[in-house]
């Protein structure tokens, strides 16, 4: 197999491009297919007219007509139309989908790292570019296109901080003899919903030394174009597709290290309860034309007219002859076997996937019940999918965070040491509904007894993001207590 530097060395573009989509060690996952299980309306509920056709209804019976004139009976065929039978299409693999979201990032991923003072710049910097990213929001994009397109792929790149506000602090920042960081960190996530067509390259040794991507744009003319980019650990060449194929850019992005974290799974989530989903939906839909079919009952009359009398609810018919009788034809059958399937069937597709059913019917019989440990063995299927997927979506977090410190390196030289020595590990936190009162009650416990530190303690009642100044004001009232008590003190004596 050829290196990167190899192909990337070929004069012939055609070649070029397809030696390192070549380098794709796995299938394309298949857009179309994908789309259509995630989207509602691309069932095959609704798209196969084929499997789920209209349906005939007789409006007028087939009838003879005698003709006296003519002594001839004429046949007159039935009158038909046809109408689109009940399409119910189920969003269960978005549903699932989103819980499973929500329960892998709906907490924030953990940062454990313990700065040293020379670290400190560097690890405040890199909280500065997560928050500007919006990275708690991203997250869900990232852990939702991997469950439900089988990959996703993060790009990093540098901008220049140009702006009003930007040039007005590096202004005041040079009269106090400090300089400003002209360029600031973003990113922008590639995946097949989204258009693109993904292609990582590896070496013989498995590691990913290049990352393309191609995607389609148009011109103003609305002219489409085939693009093709990729990015190595130092340059990102973009090549376009009209009368053949055309270097467009080459630039070297300016990190140590391939500015592209990427996730792949060999199938999707939902893929497992597919068939469960679509015996729902022409379930759920076939009923509906029964319901439809049989809303309405049959007045059925047995005997002569005699009159109608009354009106609205007075209203009565009057009947004459041998047997005369009234009845409305009604379905007696009870629906039994269909709810029961129907919810044997729900319930099967949350349990293989390990998703809880969050909704106010399912809960609302529990009162109080998921409070503290209740709520740990009422969701443990839950948490132990997670846990499925922080092996991959843990280890994506864990390589944005090394390259993140790495890029701010070589972005600002003042961190440059500090991004060789930093350590920063981070873990995937299992989403979870705590009672306030239970944490700080078993923190305050943990701390007093000396197993934890103040630190961990307020790390687990949760107020993470203010843990500095909260030690601070601690120590500060603490202080003053001190402080008070003495003085109280020395007035005794």
């Amino acid at each position: 197999m050829k290196t990167i530097d190899e192909i990337l060395a070929l004069e012939d573009i055609d070649r070029k491009i397809y030696y390192l989509k070549k380098g794709r060690k796995t299938q394309l996952p298949d857009r179309e297919k994908l789309y259509a299980d995630w989207d509602p309306n691309g069932h095959e509920i609704i798209v196969d007219k084929e499997k789920y056709p209209q349906i005939e209804i007789t409006i007028e019976q087939e009838k003879e007509v005698f003709d006296e004139k003519t002594g001839k009976t004429t046949v007159i065929p039935k009158k038909t139309k046809k109408v689109d039978p009940n399409r119910i299409a189920l969003p269960l693999e978005q549903d699932i989908v989103n819980i499973q979201t929500a329960f892998t990032v709906g907490t924030e991923p953990k940062m454990d790292c313990t700065p040293a003072e020379s670290e400190e710049g560097i690890f405040e910097a890199l909280k500065q570019v997560l928050k500007k990213n919006k990275i708690k929001y991203q997250n869900r994009k990232i852990v939702r296109s991997w469950l439900s397109e089988q990959e996703v792929a993060e790009y990093w790149y540098v901008t220049k901080d140009d702006g009003f506000w930007a040039k007005l602090k590096a202004k005041v920042a040079n009269l106090f003899g400090t300089s400003m960081p002209q360029y600031k960190l973003r990113s922008v996530l590639w995946s097949p919903f989204r258009g693109d067509k993904l292609y990582p390259f590896f070496d013989d040794s498995g590691y990913m030394v290049a990352f393309s991507r191609e995607y389609k744009k148009k011109d103003l003319d609305d002219h489409e174009i085939t693009c093709f980019m990729t990015v190595t650990k130092d340059v990102v060449y973009q090549w376009e597709l009209d009368n053949g194929w055309e270097m467009v850019s080459a630039f070297k992005h300016g990190f140590k290290k391939l500015p592209v974290i990427y996730s792949y799974r060999s199938e999707a989530y939902c893929n497992k309860i597919r068939t469960i989903r679509v015996r729902l939906e022409k379930l759920l839909s076939s009923y509906a034309d029964c319901i439809d079919y049989h809303f309405f009952p049959i007045l059925m009359l047995f005997g002569e007219i005699e009159k109608f009398a009354g009106e609205l609810r007075n209203r009565i018919v009057q009947l004459t002859g041998q047997g005369a009788n009234a009845s409305y034809l009604t379905w007696n059958q009870v629906p039994d076997t269909v709810k029961f399937e129907a919810e044997g069937l729900t319930e099967k597709a949350y349990a293989l996937t390990n998703t809880p059913r969050i909704s106010f019917e399912n809960l609302k019989g529990t009162g109080n019940a998921l409070s503290g440990e209740a709520f740990r063995y009422v969701f443990m299927g839950a948490h132990m999918a997670v846990e499925n997927h922080s092996e991959e979506i843990g280890s994506f977090m864990q390589r944005r965070v090394n390259f993140l410190v790495s890029a701010l390196g070589s972005i600002n030289t003042n961190f440059e040491k500090a991004s060789e020595t930093i350590d920063v590990d981070v873990e995937i936190v299992p989403y979870m509904i705590d009672n306030v009162s239970d944490k700080v009650s078993t923190a305050v416990s943990a701390v007093n007894g000396g197993i934890w530190s103040r630190r961990e303690g307020i790390l687990f009642a949760g107020n993470m993001d203010r843990i500095d100044e909260e030690l601070k004001e601690i120590e500060e009232e603490q202080a003053a207590k001190m402080k008070i008590e003495k003085t109280e003190q020395k007035e005794v004596a």
